[in-house]
């Protein structure tokens, strides 16, 4: 359109655009270009800019800029590939720029034109853009310079974002069931905010490196180590508190001794019965005749644990001292009250009890006893060892998951008991956040080893992937034994509810072979692949005897099948 047409978008050299404004474009209707302010200016201060902007409501972006590269530019490329969006960069008014050149005595225009790509590509890539798109238009003659090329490039991503609209159209179409269209829709979206995440990833390097980065990441995760303490007075739970930990009763094969006299002589280690590399340590109890406060930390070596849980009922001489040393040392400690369910029992025989202000009180008191010591930021729980769902738990849980670092916290949340629908949910997306990596790294080493090794290393892969998807569920036999002996109801009432998918023993690599044909025949691996391939960077990338999107497709189906097992467990253990 000319700058005076009816509808077109207003120019003015000194006032500018003041408030972004939707125009419908007239050859493709149903698409929208929003003249947005500038950034930079006095109305428009960059970091005010970037934040109150919605950068997530535009599908494509076309960064505007005239004369130099500047600082704001490049925030705004950032913020753009932040969001995973695609963008162009249009340098305007290069007539103007060539006709002051032409002075120059050694003057030729496609020289000219070159350096002024090669000055905004190389700022771009400095600012992160990898694979940058400059164009250099006259806004008064369009027929040249990039203009043509600019048209045919804008017209393919118009027609691109068209056919993802497409294909996913069919994905929502194939129940009229609201329920899988709701889930249909969830899956397409974290499918294509995966395929964002792997493309950002693959254009950085070659696919090999990239695969061998991944595989190395996915090993860490496996094998970060996590010791955790429980420490206090004697008869404070802790031993029992080890156990819950562990998702495991009191009186199982392998749990912690507990009592009411001094069990734990010396710092016993407990490993998680699913996940070895998570360790809980009890700790024999302080200010007993066999372990005396100042002798206690001597005897017990503080330097090797990754946090402290100071289990107490009382705030004790003890508890201070413990505090202390822990404080010397730079490590973190919470303090915990591990039978709350007791102390509430024995409460509410007050004609005037209120539960909720009887905690409140509690958590007060310790509270006001650790500032004393110089802690600034107490933190106290109020748990119950029977029923971790309750009271304060889950707040400790999440606590502990924000503290650490991702290593460390990725085995805490994959150990950890599942005692609520939260936790289920939270387990859920830790391991949906590494399906994208666990399916390239399976299709790719699938390609490469599938006719050297009578069982290929991806198939191994996957099957070690899936029953650790069960074991982070609690969806083994040893799990569900001890959930039934810690609830009180028969294994078989448990495993009555378990209706989708198998359990962690029960895994082989002839379950996985199967379920890898089954998927590979549903429509969905074949309607993935098209939005595959309309990525030029992942295109064919990974096919292969077993492609991606078939293993993407298993491993996404495959979690969400064990998840819901998980809850329908969970219900019906929690059953009175």
């Amino acid at each position: 359109m000319a700058d005076n047409e009816e509808d077109a978008a207003m120019v003015d050299m000194i006032q500018g655009t003041k408030e972004l404004k939707g125009y419908l474009c007239p050859s493709y209707p149903d698409v929208t270009l929003w003249d947005l302010p500038a950034i930079g200016t006095h109305e428009f201060e960059a970091e005010k800019y970037v934040k109150e902007i919605d950068f997530n409501k535009y599908d494509f972006f076309i960064i505007v800029s005239e004369i130099s590269f500047t600082e704001h530019d490049a925030m705004l490329a950032r913020e753009i590939w932040k969001r995973k969006k695609r963008f162009l960069y249009v340098r305007t008014k290069v007539d103007v720029s060539i006709t002051d050149e032409r002075r120059n005595p050694h003057f030729t225009e496609d020289k000219t034109l070159k350096e002024i790509r090669n000055y905004y590509c190389e700022n771009l890539a400095k600012a992160g853009e990898s694979s940058p798109r400059v164009f250099l238009i006259s806004n008064w003659d369009l027929s040249m310079y990039d203009f043509p090329l600019l048209q045919r490039t804008l017209q393919d991503e118009f027609i691109d974002l068209k056919r993802y609209a497409l294909v996913l159209s069919q994905i929502l179409d194939r129940s009229s069931d609201s329920s899988r269209r709701a889930s249909w829709h969830d899956f397409k979206k974290n499918f294509l905010a995966d395929l964002e995440n792997m493309k950002a990833v693959l254009v950085q390097g070659h696919l090999p490196d990239v695969v061998a980065q991944i595989r190395q990441e996915l090993d860490l995760l496996s094998n970060a180590t996590l010791d955790i303490a429980i420490t206090g007075h004697t008869g404070a739970g802790k031993s029992s508190l080890v156990n819950a930990l562990r998702g495991m009763s009191d009186f199982g094969e392998g749990s912690a001794k507990t009592g009411l006299k001094q069990t734990t002589m010396f710092a016993t280690k407990y490993q998680h019965p699913k996940f070895p590399k998570v360790t809980l340590w009890d700790l024999p109890g302080i200010g007993t005749d066999d372990f005396k406060a100042d002798e206690y930390l001597e005897k017990v070596d503080f330097s090797k644990y990754d946090f402290f849980i100071i289990a107490s009922e009382r705030f004790t001489e003890s508890d201070t001292q413990l505090a202390r040393e822990i404080q010397k040392m730079k490590k973190k400690f919470y303090y915990v009250h591990p039978k709350i369910n007791l102390s509430m029992d024995a409460e509410r025989r007050r004609p005037t009890f209120n539960e909720m202000e009887t905690l409140e009180d509690l958590r007060q008191y310790y509270c006001d006893k650790l500032r004393k010591l110089g802690e600034a930021s107490p933190k106290v729980f109020l748990i119950s060892n029977w029923d971790l769902s309750m009271y304060d738990f889950p707040i400790l849980q999440e606590t502990l998951q924000n503290e650490l670092d991702h290593l460390k916290r990725h085995a805490l949340l994959l150990s950890m008991p599942t005692f609520s629908r939260d936790i289920l949910e939270k387990k859920k997306s830790e391991m949906r956040k590494l399906i994208w990596k666990q399916a390239l790294v399976s299709s790719y080493f699938g390609c490469v080893t599938r006719l050297a090794l009578k069982l290929p290393w991806h198939i191994f892969f996957l099957v070690k992937t899936l029953k650790k998807f069960c074991m982070s569920f609690g969806l083994d036999e040893e799990s569900l034994c001890s959930l039934a002996n810690r609830v009180g109801k028969p294994l078989s009432e448990l495993k009555s509810v378990i209706k989708k998918s198998p359990l962690a023993n029960e895994i082989s690599e002839e379950f996985v072979l199967d379920l890898l044909a089954k998927s590979g025949q549903c429509k969905a691996p074949t309607v993935l692949g098209q939005i595959v391939e309309f990525i030029p960077v992942l295109g064919n990338l990974v096919s292969g005897t077993i492609s991606f999107q078939t293993i993407y497709h298993m491993l996404q189906c495959f979690l969400q099948d064990v998840e819901e097992d998980a809850e329908n467990v969970r219900a019906k253990a929690s059953e009175r």
